[in-house]
């Protein structure tokens, strides 16, 4: 002991070699002394020797001496190490030898934290602050906890008082801004995030933030800017190509675009964090590549987790199938638009339907409608992951259908802990996402053709007709006007195409403006989405010898007001690479023919789904070629035109496509499908229904 102690006063005095030389002395002489063992993992740890460092430990750990603070420094070491369940070991022991103290318990918390364990860090993060709440790491570590569990009203407090206590804290900043992101308070968000990038001018991650929050509030030419700070500052950011990709063709700004285009799709061919699946949608990419982007990203962000995959009891036969849907978009969305309709034609005497809510949005029409139409319904957006994920498992659900997929808004955690038995992609993200926890994907033989299926991480179920779910009850409005009103020319042909900005790209673009030479006072009819695209495009149609008054510019409107409209265009040109989804049965709905090009993917084959649905499979073209005739053929023949319009007027009411009765059956039948394969022990397998 007395070689210990004379090491102690060395070690107080800096004289740490001579220090380590007692010390060592005294372990050779009695390797049963712990304070010795504590004293040189002390040593080694301030050398940054970790393992030396955890051997001492070890050895101090194994004796009934060893002292809590050499068990906490023990789980510190852990931590260090990437070993967050050993840490919470030692971590634990401290605790039991000591009582409750702030560092043990603050610790505690950071390591069920790294382990995804967040109920777990919350519980040991609330008991240290009841101790000392005046600690900013304790303060912005109960945020990001709250934060992880989507308890984002609950975080914004913590944020405040952890900034209250050290202003300085870049990260804090910037995690307060995707808080306030998260509740649709992005004005306050850009505001959080430029208080951060003040401190730090070049903090990736704020900018990556900003950028996502600019890209919400429909400001894309900012997020561009963004995204552009980062490829300068971290040119090779995870996802950032395909992001700044997407921004930049939200604007229409198309500099080099192949050439971004081919660099990116061959990062992630490569396995390479270049673009999320979502962004990829509007290019020129097969589904090989599309899956690979899938399944890079999916096990970066959602792992699947083996603590959590059993699902709810085996079902009582006697009772009802219980669906459940899953959506952050059940709101005045395109995607609540389309499904509310099936919703309702449900047969309930078969299935039970339950609605997860997932979105953070004011209540509006739509909404109630979804409400209504289903059985049980709940907002459960503020509840983590796992809580969603268990509670559907609690309420019995036999197939839980997730309508977002990577789309935003998604959450595809919940999912990864087993909602359900049976769990199902549809309809929000066209294309597989890429993970072993996804059953199926409802499709039909156009949008994924059998020699496909092994690019689909998920069983696919194909649909008679379409896989594609319509209102037949929407309402289009009863005072259309005038081509004047429109600003179109009373007697020249109108193409139009009301797709969202970011699907317009240069292949597409150069043929329209080749029709427009072609045919005479004729004008392209396209939906305003923000002013930097307008002006792009203006001065695309300029340097391809276009007037740019011959593009003509739609506003936005109601929805049964923009159906109305339609009446006064001759044909829909649709885009490329992402067809028209919703769109394109808008423009069908409203009158409109559609012309179509079958391309390379799921995205790419919606529109020729559609038309084939229809009844119109004529206006499926396979090549560029054959799109650009078909439309110059269609232009010079109002006949023919005509014919088309007075056909689309029976078919609209007579077609597969809109008899939502029809399709509620035939999705019920896919259910059905199944549920049985599940009930029979058999694992998922591809599922044709039959018409």
């Amino acid at each position: 002991m007395q070689l210990v102690a004379q090491a102690e006063t060395h070690f107080r005095a800096g004289r740490i070699a001579q220090a380590e030389a007692l010390l060592r002395q005294a372990f050779e002489l009695d390797p049963r002394n712990g304070r010795a063992c504590e004293l040189l993992a002390y040593i080694c740890g301030n050398r940054q020797e970790l393992a030396a460092c955890e051997d001492w430990l070890q050895k101090a750990a194994a004796l009934p001496s060893c002292s809590p603070e050499a068990l906490f420094y023990l789980g510190r070491v852990h931590l260090q190490q990437g070993r967050a369940r050993e840490a919470i070991g030692s971590f634990g022991r401290s605790l039991k030898l000591a009582g409750t103290y702030f560092e043990g318990l603050h610790e505690l918390g950071v390591a069920h934290g790294a382990l995804g364990e967040h109920e777990k860090a919350l519980d040991a993060f609330r008991r240290a602050e009841r101790l000392n709440p005046r600690s900013p790491d304790l303060q912005s570590n109960l945020a990001g906890t709250l934060a992880a569990l989507h308890r984002f009203s609950d975080a914004l407090p913590h944020y405040e008082r952890a900034l209250a206590l050290a202003p300085g804290r870049v990260k804090d900043w910037a995690d307060r801004g995707a808080a306030l992101t998260e509740l649709g308070r992005g004005g306050e968000a850009l505001e959080s995030y430029r208080r951060a990038l003040a401190l730090a001018p070049q903090d990736v991650p704020t900018w990556m933030n900003q950028a996502t929050t600019l890209t919400l509030l429909k400001r894309p030419a900012e997020a561009l800017s963004c995204y552009d700070q980062v490829e300068r500052l971290a040119p090779q950011w995870d996802y950032l190509a395909g992001h700044r990709l997407h921004a930049a063709m939200a604007v229409c700004r198309w500099d080099e675009w192949a050439q971004q285009v081919e660099r990116t799709l061959a990062r992630v061919e490569a396995g390479e964090r270049a673009a999320t699946p979502f962004t990829l949608m509007p290019v020129p990419a097969g589904p090989a590549v599309l899956l690979r982007s899938a399944r890079i990203y999916a096990q970066d962000q959602c792992p699947p987790q083996p603590l959590a995959v059993s699902a709810a009891a085996p079902r009582d036969a006697a009772r009802r199938l219980r669906v459940g849907y899953f959506s952050s978009d059940f709101r005045n969305h395109p995607m609540s638009q389309l499904i509310a309709r099936v919703l309702e034609c449900h047969d309930r005497d078969r299935y039970e339907t339950f609605g997860f809510a997932l979105g953070t949005h004011p209540p509006d029409a739509v909404g109630a409608r979804i409400a209504a139409a289903l059985e049980h319904f709940g907002n459960v957006a503020a509840r983590s992951d796992a809580e969603i994920a268990a509670l559907a498992r609690a309420q019995g659900i036999d197939i839980a259908v997730d309508l977002n997929g990577f789309s935003e808004g998604g959450r595809p955690n919940i999912f990864a802990g087993r909602a359900a038995p049976v769990q199902v992609n549809y309809l929000g993200f066209p294309g597989s996402m890429g993970c072993d926890f996804m059953d199926y994907i409802l499709a039909d033989a156009t949008v994924i053709p059998e020699d496909e299926f092994g690019h689909y991480a998920e069983k696919v179920v194909w649909l008679p007709d379409s896989y594609f779910p319509n209102d037949d009850t929407k309402a289009i409005g009863s005072a259309p006007g005038t081509r004047a009103d429109q600003g179109l020319p009373a007697d020249a042909m109108v193409f139009a195409c009301f797709n969202s900005n970011h699907k317009i790209t240069p292949d597409v673009f150069e043929v329209w403006m080749r029709l427009l030479r072609a045919v005479p006072g004729s004008v392209l009819w396209l939906l305003k989405s923000n002013d930097e695209a307008q002006r792009a495009l203006v001065a695309e149609a300029v340097r391809r010898g276009v007037d740019p008054q011959r593009i003509v510019w739609a506003g936005r409107l109601p929805l049964a007001d923009h159906l109305a409209r339609h009446r006064h265009a001759d044909l829909f040109l649709d885009t490329f690479h992402y067809n028209a989804h919703t769109t394109c049965c808008d423009a069908l709905w409203g009158g409109v023919p559609v012309l179509t090009l079958a391309g390379a993917s799921f995205p790419a084959r919606v529109g020729a789904s559609l038309l084939a649905a229809v009844g119109l499979p004529e206006l499926v073209t396979r090549s560029v070629a054959a799109y650009e005739g078909l439309a110059l053929e269609l232009a010079g023949s109002p006949q023919r035109l005509a014919a088309l319009r007075e056909r689309l007027q029976h078919l609209r009411t007579t077609a597969p496509l809109f008899d939502s009765e029809r399709f509620a059956r035939r999705l019920e039948s896919a259910f059905d499908a199944m549920w049985q394969r599940h009930s029979q022990g058999l694992p998922p397998d591809h599922i044709r229904i039959a018409g």
